[in-house]
């Protein structure tokens, strides 16, 4: 008996999606309240899943942040960056009832001021192209593709985040041929 009732309490915990490891496979990011917990899921999904490289930063002690990095190659190498923020919380009870999840390409290349008007158009072309990314070049003159997805009180699977890093790759390495030319 206690056999058949062992067995049925991990085929109850295991049914149809197969455990734990699937269950990171379908992880789902839900509204959070605090700067962290979010992330942190985000990391685990992300190395169990996609065997990406996630280093968990947090110099404040308060707020973690995600920085994948990136070989390139042909590209140069350059660092991916994920990290939530609030988007909205509850008039009345102040709780945050929207995150952002932003995911930024960080290049690691810097445009020069002589060469800024030419690569301002070429971005801006770029992003006439409704990609669903922003390039941008800051403020230190790097070019920087950002994305933001936003998850609300229904949730949204955990997916959408690799998603977005794949897309934001596959946008900077189709328009490094293009950006290097602009930068001779």
């Amino acid at each position: 008996m206690k056999k058949l009732m062992g067995a049925l309490v991990t085929a109850a915990l295991l049914g149809p999606w197969g455990g734990p490891a699937a269950w990171a496979q379908d992880a789902m990011l839900t509204v959070v309240q605090d700067e962290s917990s979010m992330e942190q899921l985000i990391a685990r999904f992300l190395r169990a899943n996609h065997n990406l490289t996630v280093n968990e930063k947090d110099p404040t002690g308060n707020d973690l942040w995600l920085e994948l990095p990136m070989n390139g190659d042909p590209v140069p190498p350059y660092k991916i960056l994920v990290d939530t923020q609030v988007l909205n919380r509850d008039g009345t009870t102040k709780l945050v009832i929207e995150r952002g999840v932003l995911v930024e390409l960080h290049t690691g290349v810097k445009v020069p001021d002589a060469r800024r008007v030419a690569l301002l158009n070429l971005i801006n072309a770029k992003n006439q192209q409704k990609v669903f990314c922003s390039a941008y070049v800051d403020t230190g003159g790097e070019i920087i593709f950002g994305w933001v997805l936003n998850v609300m009180s229904s949730g949204l699977a955990t997916e959408y985040v690799y998603d977005a890093i794949a897309r934001e790759d596959k946008l900077w390495r189709g328009a490094y041929p293009e950006v290097a030319e602009a930068l001779k």
